[in-house]
Protein backbone atom coordinates (compact mmCIF):
# COMPACT_ATOMS: atom_id res chain seq x y z
CA UNK A 1 0.00 0.00 0.00
CA UNK A 2 1.32 3.21 -0.80
CA UNK A 3 1.47 6.49 1.16
CA UNK A 4 -1.58 8.17 -0.84
CA UNK A 5 -4.10 4.99 0.12
CA UNK A 6 -3.06 5.21 4.13
CA UNK A 7 -3.82 8.55 3.70
CA UNK A 8 -7.17 8.12 2.92
CA UNK A 9 -7.66 5.19 4.66
CA UNK A 10 -7.06 7.29 7.90
CA UNK A 11 -9.22 10.35 7.07
CA UNK A 12 -11.84 7.60 6.77
CA UNK A 13 -11.07 6.28 10.54
CA UNK A 14 -12.73 8.96 13.41
CA UNK A 15 -10.65 8.06 16.58
CA UNK A 16 -7.23 8.34 15.27
CA UNK A 17 -8.37 11.70 13.67
CA UNK A 18 -9.66 12.94 17.30
CA UNK A 19 -5.74 11.35 19.14
CA UNK A 20 -4.78 13.37 16.21
CA UNK A 21 -6.05 16.52 17.30
CA UNK A 22 -5.29 15.76 20.72
CA UNK A 23 -1.83 15.25 20.11
CA UNK A 24 -1.85 18.36 18.32
CA UNK A 25 -3.20 21.00 20.57
CA UNK A 26 -2.02 19.00 24.35
CA UNK A 27 0.97 20.61 24.55
CA UNK A 28 0.03 23.99 23.87
CA UNK A 29 -2.41 23.84 26.55
CA UNK A 30 0.55 22.64 29.05
CA UNK A 31 2.15 25.48 28.96
CA UNK A 32 -0.73 27.80 29.04
CA UNK A 33 -1.52 26.44 32.11
CA UNK A 34 1.41 26.40 33.43
CA UNK A 35 1.88 30.30 32.85
CA UNK A 36 -0.95 31.02 34.47
CA UNK A 37 0.14 28.97 37.31
CA UNK A 38 3.39 31.00 37.51
CA UNK A 39 1.96 34.00 37.39
CA UNK A 40 -0.71 33.98 40.46
CA UNK A 41 0.68 34.14 43.72
CA UNK A 42 0.84 31.05 46.31
CA UNK A 43 -0.92 31.45 49.44
CA UNK A 44 1.03 32.55 52.59
CA UNK A 45 0.39 30.20 55.41
CA UNK A 46 0.31 32.53 59.26
CA UNK A 47 2.33 31.30 62.22
CA UNK A 48 1.69 31.82 65.70
CA UNK A 49 5.10 31.66 67.17
CA UNK A 50 6.22 33.05 70.99
CA UNK A 51 9.35 33.90 70.57
CA UNK A 52 11.56 34.94 67.85
CA UNK A 53 15.41 35.53 67.24
CA UNK A 54 16.58 38.55 65.76
CA UNK A 55 13.44 39.94 65.62
CA UNK A 56 13.29 43.15 63.07
CA UNK A 57 13.90 46.52 64.89
CA UNK A 58 10.66 47.69 65.30
CA UNK A 59 9.53 44.66 67.07
CA UNK A 60 11.90 45.66 69.52
CA UNK A 61 11.46 48.94 70.03
CA UNK A 62 7.49 47.61 70.56
CA UNK A 63 8.97 45.42 73.33
CA UNK A 64 10.52 48.22 74.84
CA UNK A 65 7.73 50.81 75.06
CA UNK A 66 5.04 48.03 75.63
CA UNK A 67 6.69 44.93 77.03
CA UNK A 68 7.40 41.37 75.61
CA UNK A 69 4.06 40.23 73.92
CA UNK A 70 2.94 36.63 74.74
CA UNK A 71 2.85 35.92 70.88
CA UNK A 72 3.92 36.71 67.63
CA UNK A 73 1.76 36.14 64.87
CA UNK A 74 3.61 35.98 61.36
CA UNK A 75 1.81 36.41 57.93
CA UNK A 76 -1.54 36.76 59.06
CA UNK A 77 -4.46 38.59 57.18
CA UNK A 78 -1.80 40.51 54.87
CA UNK A 79 0.46 41.57 57.87
CA UNK A 80 3.82 40.90 57.86
CA UNK A 81 3.76 41.11 61.89
CA UNK A 82 1.10 40.71 64.79
CA UNK A 83 1.99 41.01 68.33
CA UNK A 84 -0.70 39.38 70.69
CA UNK A 85 -0.65 41.10 74.27
CA UNK A 86 -3.15 38.36 76.11
CA UNK A 87 -3.87 40.67 79.39
CA UNK A 88 -3.65 43.47 77.05
CA UNK A 89 -6.58 42.33 74.98
CA UNK A 90 -5.08 43.89 72.34
CA UNK A 91 -3.20 43.25 69.03
CA UNK A 92 -0.36 45.46 67.10
CA UNK A 93 -0.51 45.22 63.79
CA UNK A 94 2.61 45.49 61.22
CA UNK A 95 3.00 45.81 57.57
CA UNK A 96 5.78 45.24 55.29
CA UNK A 97 6.81 48.53 53.13
CA UNK A 98 8.49 48.22 49.70
CA UNK A 99 11.38 49.67 51.83
CA UNK A 100 11.44 46.98 54.04
CA UNK A 101 10.89 48.66 56.81
CA UNK A 102 8.69 47.51 59.29
CA UNK A 103 5.74 49.92 60.44
CA UNK A 104 2.82 49.80 63.12
CA UNK A 105 -0.40 50.02 61.26
CA UNK A 106 -3.12 49.12 63.73
CA UNK A 107 -4.25 47.99 66.97
CA UNK A 108 -7.35 46.14 67.54
CA UNK A 109 -9.10 44.04 70.57
CA UNK A 110 -8.42 40.07 70.83
CA UNK A 111 -11.83 39.40 72.10
CA UNK A 112 -14.83 39.10 69.56
CA UNK A 113 -12.83 39.53 66.67
CA UNK A 114 -11.10 36.81 64.95
CA UNK A 115 -7.81 36.14 66.44
CA UNK A 116 -10.12 35.06 69.41
CA UNK A 117 -10.66 31.43 67.22
CA UNK A 118 -7.01 31.26 66.59
CA UNK A 119 -6.17 31.22 70.66
CA UNK A 120 -7.17 28.02 72.72
CA UNK A 121 -9.15 28.29 75.66
CA UNK A 122 -6.39 28.63 78.17
CA UNK A 123 -5.48 31.87 76.30
CA UNK A 124 -8.98 33.42 76.91
CA UNK A 125 -9.55 32.67 80.37
CA UNK A 126 -6.10 34.48 80.84
CA UNK A 127 -7.90 37.45 78.59
CA UNK A 128 -10.29 37.30 81.13
CA UNK A 129 -8.72 36.62 84.35
CA UNK A 130 -6.20 39.81 83.44
CA UNK A 131 -9.84 42.34 83.05
CA UNK A 132 -11.14 40.69 85.78
CA UNK A 133 -8.00 41.79 87.55
CA UNK A 134 -7.82 44.79 86.04
CA UNK A 135 -11.16 46.02 87.42
CA UNK A 136 -10.59 44.92 90.65
CA UNK A 137 -7.10 46.88 90.76
CA UNK A 138 -9.53 49.96 89.94
CA UNK A 139 -12.04 49.23 92.50
CA UNK A 140 -8.97 48.69 94.84
CA UNK A 141 -7.69 51.95 93.68
CA UNK A 142 -10.69 54.27 94.03
CA UNK A 143 -11.46 52.74 97.41
CA UNK A 144 -7.85 53.89 98.33
CA UNK A 145 -8.10 57.00 97.00
CA UNK A 146 -11.57 57.36 98.87
CA UNK A 147 -9.74 56.08 101.88
CA UNK A 148 -7.26 58.62 101.67
CA UNK A 149 -9.82 61.74 101.04
CA UNK A 150 -11.50 60.62 104.05
CA UNK A 151 -8.34 60.60 106.06
CA UNK A 152 -7.25 63.65 104.50
CA UNK A 153 -10.29 65.51 105.21
CA UNK A 154 -10.17 64.11 108.81
CA UNK A 155 -7.12 65.00 109.25
CA UNK A 156 -8.06 69.25 108.45
CA UNK A 157 -10.68 68.86 110.42
CA UNK A 158 -8.55 68.07 113.13
CA UNK A 159 -6.17 70.84 112.39
CA UNK A 160 -9.40 73.47 111.91
CA UNK A 161 -9.84 74.08 115.66
CA UNK A 162 -6.47 75.21 116.10
CA UNK A 163 -6.34 77.11 113.02
CA UNK A 164 -9.10 78.72 114.22
CA UNK A 165 -8.04 79.23 117.66
CA UNK A 166 -4.66 80.91 116.00
CA UNK A 167 -6.96 83.23 113.79
CA UNK A 168 -9.31 84.04 116.95
CA UNK A 169 -6.34 85.14 118.31
CA UNK A 170 -4.74 87.49 115.87
CA UNK A 171 -8.08 89.16 114.93
CA UNK A 172 -7.84 89.63 118.80
CA UNK A 173 -4.64 90.86 118.97
CA UNK A 174 -5.47 93.17 115.94
CA UNK A 175 -8.40 94.40 118.01
CA UNK A 176 -6.82 94.60 121.05
CA UNK A 177 -4.21 97.09 119.39
CA UNK A 178 -6.48 98.41 117.08
CA UNK A 179 -8.23 99.41 120.54
CA UNK A 180 -5.46 100.58 122.74
CA UNK A 181 -4.32 103.08 119.71
CA UNK A 182 -7.98 104.42 119.95
CA UNK A 183 -7.63 104.66 123.34
CA UNK A 184 -4.13 106.46 123.16
CA UNK A 185 -5.77 108.97 120.51
CA UNK A 186 -8.75 109.64 122.62
CA UNK A 187 -6.80 110.66 125.41
CA UNK A 188 -4.22 112.44 123.30
CA UNK A 189 -7.60 114.80 121.78
CA UNK A 190 -9.38 114.65 125.55
CA UNK A 191 -5.49 116.46 126.77
CA UNK A 192 -6.09 118.63 124.01
CA UNK A 193 -9.29 119.53 124.32
CA UNK A 194 -9.09 119.59 128.07
CA UNK A 195 -5.85 122.06 127.65
CA UNK A 196 -8.01 124.16 125.18
CA UNK A 197 -11.16 124.56 128.22
CA UNK A 198 -8.04 125.62 130.46
CA UNK A 199 -6.69 127.94 128.47
CA UNK A 200 -10.06 129.66 128.09
CA UNK A 201 -11.33 129.24 131.66
CA UNK A 202 -8.18 130.99 132.76
CA UNK A 203 -8.90 133.70 130.63
CA UNK A 204 -12.59 134.02 131.16
CA UNK A 205 -11.11 134.43 134.79
CA UNK A 206 -9.10 136.74 134.34
CA UNK A 207 -11.37 139.10 132.61
CA UNK A 208 -13.85 138.34 135.26
CA UNK A 209 -11.04 139.58 137.59
CA UNK A 210 -10.32 142.98 135.47
CA UNK A 211 -13.68 143.16 135.53
CA UNK A 212 -13.83 142.75 139.52
CA UNK A 213 -10.85 145.37 139.56
CA UNK A 214 -12.26 147.85 137.67
CA UNK A 215 -15.86 147.75 139.41
CA UNK A 216 -14.00 148.50 142.54
CA UNK A 217 -12.15 150.85 141.47
CA UNK A 218 -14.77 152.57 139.90
CA UNK A 219 -16.96 152.48 143.24
CA UNK A 220 -13.48 153.72 145.38
CA UNK A 221 -12.87 156.64 143.20
CA UNK A 222 -16.70 157.65 142.77
CA UNK A 223 -17.21 157.40 146.75
CA UNK A 224 -20.15 154.86 146.96
CA UNK A 225 -20.56 151.93 148.88
CA UNK A 226 -19.66 149.00 146.86
CA UNK A 227 -23.24 147.29 146.25
CA UNK A 228 -22.99 143.41 145.60
CA UNK A 229 -26.30 141.94 143.66
CA UNK A 230 -27.61 138.97 145.58
CA UNK A 231 -27.68 136.05 143.88
CA UNK A 232 -31.50 135.24 143.33
CA UNK A 233 -32.88 131.43 143.20
CA UNK A 234 -34.40 130.40 140.32
CA UNK A 235 -37.54 131.68 139.95
CA UNK A 236 -41.11 129.32 139.17
CA UNK A 237 -41.55 127.77 135.90
CA UNK A 238 -42.83 130.00 133.38
CA UNK A 239 -42.49 128.28 129.89
CA UNK A 240 -42.42 124.36 129.44
CA UNK A 241 -39.55 123.80 126.01
CA UNK A 242 -38.40 120.12 124.93
CA UNK A 243 -35.42 119.82 123.99
CA UNK A 244 -31.52 118.67 124.66
CA UNK A 245 -29.12 120.41 126.91
CA UNK A 246 -25.13 119.17 126.78
CA UNK A 247 -22.68 120.14 129.88
CA UNK A 248 -19.49 121.08 128.35
CA UNK A 249 -17.67 121.25 131.86
CA UNK A 250 -18.20 120.11 135.56
CA UNK A 251 -20.62 122.50 136.88
CA UNK A 252 -23.34 122.16 139.75
CA UNK A 253 -26.48 121.35 139.31
CA UNK A 254 -28.95 123.30 141.92
CA UNK A 255 -31.74 121.40 143.46
CA UNK A 256 -35.30 122.09 142.82
CA UNK A 257 -37.04 124.23 145.23
CA UNK A 258 -39.30 121.20 146.34
CA UNK A 259 -40.15 120.24 149.98
CA UNK A 260 -40.33 116.54 148.37
CA UNK A 261 -37.22 116.28 146.47
CA UNK A 262 -33.30 116.65 147.68
CA UNK A 263 -31.96 116.51 144.15
CA UNK A 264 -28.53 117.52 144.59
CA UNK A 265 -25.71 116.42 141.92
CA UNK A 266 -22.77 117.21 139.78
CA UNK A 267 -22.89 116.87 135.65
CA UNK A 268 -19.66 115.56 134.60
CA UNK A 269 -18.53 116.88 131.17
CA UNK A 270 -20.32 115.94 128.15
CA UNK A 271 -23.36 114.38 130.16
CA UNK A 272 -26.53 114.44 127.96
CA UNK A 273 -29.55 116.06 129.75
CA UNK A 274 -33.24 116.46 128.70
CA UNK A 275 -34.23 119.97 129.17
CA UNK A 276 -38.01 120.67 130.45
CA UNK A 277 -38.41 124.29 130.96
CA UNK A 278 -36.24 126.84 129.94
CA UNK A 279 -36.64 130.58 132.08
CA UNK A 280 -34.29 133.44 133.14
CA UNK A 281 -33.24 134.92 136.05
CA UNK A 282 -33.59 138.84 137.03
CA UNK A 283 -30.31 139.65 135.92
CA UNK A 284 -31.32 138.16 132.10
CA UNK A 285 -29.23 134.98 132.65
CA UNK A 286 -31.11 131.67 131.07
CA UNK A 287 -31.01 128.71 133.11
CA UNK A 288 -32.42 125.12 131.88
CA UNK A 289 -33.96 122.72 134.08
CA UNK A 290 -33.11 119.46 133.27
CA UNK A 291 -33.88 115.86 134.45
CA UNK A 292 -31.08 114.43 136.34
CA UNK A 293 -31.87 111.13 137.04
CA UNK A 294 -35.06 108.85 138.21
CA UNK A 295 -34.79 106.57 141.65
CA UNK A 296 -37.17 104.38 143.15
CA UNK A 297 -38.00 105.47 146.81
CA UNK A 298 -38.85 102.25 149.45
CA UNK A 299 -40.82 103.51 152.48
CA UNK A 300 -42.42 100.85 154.85
CA UNK A 301 -46.11 101.20 155.62
CA UNK A 302 -49.21 99.91 157.28
CA UNK A 303 -52.10 98.21 155.92
CA UNK A 304 -55.37 97.04 157.50
CA UNK A 305 -57.18 93.24 156.99
CA UNK A 306 -59.62 91.29 158.02
CA UNK A 307 -59.67 88.29 159.29
CA UNK A 308 -61.89 85.25 160.72
CA UNK A 309 -59.80 83.67 164.16
CA UNK A 310 -59.38 85.55 167.13
CA UNK A 311 -56.11 86.70 168.18
CA UNK A 312 -55.61 84.04 171.17
CA UNK A 313 -56.26 81.22 168.51
CA UNK A 314 -53.88 82.17 166.48
CA UNK A 315 -51.10 82.30 169.00
CA UNK A 316 -51.49 79.00 170.46
CA UNK A 317 -52.03 77.10 167.51
CA UNK A 318 -49.02 79.04 165.41
CA UNK A 319 -51.35 78.82 162.59
CA UNK A 320 -50.72 81.00 159.00
CA UNK A 321 -53.86 83.23 158.77
CA UNK A 322 -55.80 84.00 155.87
CA UNK A 323 -56.47 87.77 155.29
CA UNK A 324 -58.67 89.92 154.09
CA UNK A 325 -57.30 93.31 152.65
CA UNK A 326 -59.84 96.41 152.28
CA UNK A 327 -63.50 96.79 153.36
CA UNK A 328 -64.82 93.77 154.96
CA UNK A 329 -67.73 93.92 152.81
CA UNK A 330 -66.02 92.45 149.55
CA UNK A 331 -64.23 89.91 151.87
CA UNK A 332 -66.26 87.37 149.49
CA UNK A 333 -64.24 88.40 146.40
CA UNK A 334 -61.21 90.27 147.84
CA UNK A 335 -58.14 87.53 146.98
CA UNK A 336 -57.10 86.34 150.83
CA UNK A 337 -53.26 87.03 151.95
CA UNK A 338 -52.00 84.08 153.54
CA UNK A 339 -49.57 85.17 156.54
CA UNK A 340 -47.58 84.69 159.68
CA UNK A 341 -49.33 85.21 162.89
CA UNK A 342 -46.32 86.99 164.27
CA UNK A 343 -46.79 89.79 161.47
CA UNK A 344 -50.23 90.50 162.63
CA UNK A 345 -51.37 93.44 165.05
CA UNK A 346 -55.41 92.90 166.51
CA UNK A 347 -56.93 96.03 166.60
CA UNK A 348 -59.92 95.14 169.03
CA UNK A 349 -62.26 96.38 166.15
CA UNK A 350 -64.18 93.13 165.10
CA UNK A 351 -67.49 93.15 162.27
CA UNK A 352 -70.28 90.41 161.95
CA UNK A 353 -71.35 90.21 158.08
CA UNK A 354 -74.65 88.29 157.38
CA UNK A 355 -74.33 84.74 156.35
CA UNK A 356 -70.55 84.77 157.54
CA UNK A 357 -68.28 84.28 160.38
CA UNK A 358 -66.92 87.43 162.92
CA UNK A 359 -63.97 89.46 161.06
CA UNK A 360 -61.26 90.66 163.42
CA UNK A 361 -59.49 93.86 162.08
CA UNK A 362 -55.86 93.86 162.12
CA UNK A 363 -52.45 95.68 160.69
CA UNK A 364 -49.63 94.17 159.05
CA UNK A 365 -46.27 96.13 157.34
CA UNK A 366 -45.67 96.63 153.48
CA UNK A 367 -43.34 98.30 151.82
CA UNK A 368 -44.16 101.02 149.31
CA UNK A 369 -42.22 102.42 146.47
CA UNK A 370 -42.70 104.70 144.47
CA UNK A 371 -40.81 106.91 141.27
CA UNK A 372 -38.92 109.94 142.36
CA UNK A 373 -37.58 112.58 139.85
CA UNK A 374 -34.72 114.24 140.64
CA UNK A 375 -34.36 117.55 138.53
CA UNK A 376 -32.18 120.61 138.67
CA UNK A 377 -31.34 123.92 136.95
CA UNK A 378 -27.80 124.62 135.08
CA UNK A 379 -27.19 128.12 133.68
CA UNK A 380 -26.92 128.65 130.32
CA UNK A 381 -23.15 129.98 130.06
CA UNK A 382 -22.39 126.06 131.46
CA UNK A 383 -23.46 123.94 128.44
CA UNK A 384 -24.70 123.82 124.86
CA UNK A 385 -28.48 124.02 123.74
CA UNK A 386 -29.80 121.91 121.06
CA UNK A 387 -33.65 122.03 120.67
CA UNK A 388 -33.66 120.17 117.02
CA UNK A 389 -31.58 117.40 118.26
CA UNK A 390 -32.56 114.36 120.63
CA UNK A 391 -30.27 112.21 123.26
CA UNK A 392 -28.76 109.77 121.30
CA UNK A 393 -28.64 112.40 118.08
CA UNK A 394 -26.66 114.41 120.32
CA UNK A 395 -24.15 111.00 121.19
CA UNK A 396 -23.89 110.20 118.25
CA UNK A 397 -22.64 113.85 117.31
CA UNK A 398 -20.03 113.72 119.72
CA UNK A 399 -18.79 110.01 119.10
CA UNK A 400 -18.00 111.57 114.98
CA UNK A 401 -16.08 114.68 117.10
CA UNK A 402 -14.45 113.12 119.04
CA UNK A 403 -12.72 111.56 115.83
CA UNK A 404 -11.46 115.31 115.23
CA UNK A 405 -9.06 117.09 116.39
CA UNK A 406 -10.33 120.69 115.33
CA UNK A 407 -10.16 123.26 117.68
CA UNK A 408 -12.52 123.84 120.36
CA UNK A 409 -14.19 126.79 118.91
CA UNK A 410 -14.86 124.81 116.07
CA UNK A 411 -16.44 121.77 117.85
CA UNK A 412 -18.40 124.37 120.33
CA UNK A 413 -19.96 125.82 116.88
CA UNK A 414 -20.73 122.18 115.50
CA UNK A 415 -22.71 121.20 118.82
CA UNK A 416 -24.43 124.67 118.54
CA UNK A 417 -25.26 124.15 115.42
CA UNK A 418 -23.61 126.65 113.96
CA UNK A 419 -21.43 127.33 111.27
CA UNK A 420 -18.93 129.94 110.36
CA UNK A 421 -16.53 131.07 107.56
CA UNK A 422 -13.46 128.74 106.85
CA UNK A 423 -15.71 125.28 107.44
CA UNK A 424 -15.50 122.36 106.05
CA UNK A 425 -17.72 120.22 104.31
CA UNK A 426 -17.82 117.83 106.73
CA UNK A 427 -18.28 120.36 109.20
CA UNK A 428 -20.73 121.72 107.86
CA UNK A 429 -22.41 118.62 107.20
CA UNK A 430 -21.82 117.59 110.82
CA UNK A 431 -23.67 121.14 112.18
CA UNK A 432 -26.06 121.94 109.92
CA UNK A 433 -26.73 118.03 108.20
CA UNK A 434 -26.72 117.08 104.99
CA UNK A 435 -27.85 119.39 102.33
CA UNK A 436 -31.16 118.30 99.75
CA UNK A 437 -29.42 119.61 96.89
CA UNK A 438 -25.79 120.43 95.60
CA UNK A 439 -24.82 122.54 93.06
CA UNK A 440 -21.47 122.35 91.55
CA UNK A 441 -19.31 124.87 89.24
CA UNK A 442 -15.93 124.23 87.65
CA UNK A 443 -14.27 127.37 87.01
CA UNK A 444 -10.56 128.15 86.27
CA UNK A 445 -9.65 129.09 89.79
CA UNK A 446 -11.28 125.85 91.62
CA UNK A 447 -14.90 124.35 92.54
CA UNK A 448 -17.80 126.54 93.51
CA UNK A 449 -20.34 124.74 95.15
CA UNK A 450 -23.77 125.72 95.96
CA UNK A 451 -25.01 123.56 99.09
CA UNK A 452 -29.42 124.03 99.27
CA UNK A 453 -30.92 123.31 102.07
CA UNK A 454 -35.09 123.18 101.63
CA UNK A 455 -36.79 121.71 98.69
CA UNK A 456 -37.39 123.40 95.74
CA UNK A 457 -38.79 125.80 94.50
CA UNK A 458 -38.68 127.30 98.03
CA UNK A 459 -35.31 126.65 99.55
CA UNK A 460 -34.49 127.69 103.26
CA UNK A 461 -30.79 128.58 103.16
CA UNK A 462 -27.91 128.43 100.56
CA UNK A 463 -24.80 127.63 101.32
CA UNK A 464 -21.09 128.89 99.57
CA UNK A 465 -18.42 126.79 99.46
CA UNK A 466 -14.91 127.78 97.40
CA UNK A 467 -12.66 124.74 96.70
CA UNK A 468 -13.52 123.11 99.77
CA UNK A 469 -14.21 126.01 101.88
CA UNK A 470 -17.50 128.20 103.22
CA UNK A 471 -17.44 131.82 102.20
CA UNK A 472 -20.66 132.89 102.36
CA UNK A 473 -24.18 131.11 103.52
CA UNK A 474 -27.77 133.03 103.20
CA UNK A 475 -31.42 132.85 104.42
CA UNK A 476 -34.19 132.73 102.09
CA UNK A 477 -36.45 131.90 104.23
CA UNK A 478 -37.17 131.05 107.95
CA UNK A 479 -36.28 127.27 107.93
CA UNK A 480 -36.04 125.10 111.37
CA UNK A 481 -32.11 125.75 111.02
CA UNK A 482 -30.69 129.11 112.39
Amino acid sequence: MDASTAEKNLEKDPVRTMIRFVRILFPPFILFTLSLCGCSPQAKTSYLIRDMENPPRVIQDTFSAKGKSDYILLDDDGYAFRLVYLCENRVYNFTEEPEKNFLLTSFQLILDTPMERKLSGDDRRRIWACLERKVWEEQSRVVELKRRVTEERLRQESDLPPILLEQNRIRAEREEKKRVEEERQRRLEAEIRRNEEERHRKAEEEQRRKAEEERKIKFYRSGESERLDPVLPPPPIKVTERGVFLVMKETSIYEDPRIDSKAQGLGKKYDVFDVLSTRKDQRGVPWHQVLVRDRIVSTKGKRSGWAPEERSFWVKNKLLVWVFPGDPTKSSTAKPLKMNVEDLQFTGKKVSIPDKNTLYEVTYEVNFEFVDRLLGWIEERNGIRRSDKNPDEMRALLKDLAYTLWPLPIQTDVLRGQIRTGFTPQQVVLSWGKPDHINKTRTLIGVHEQWVYGENPFPNTYVYLENGEVKSWEFLRSGPKP
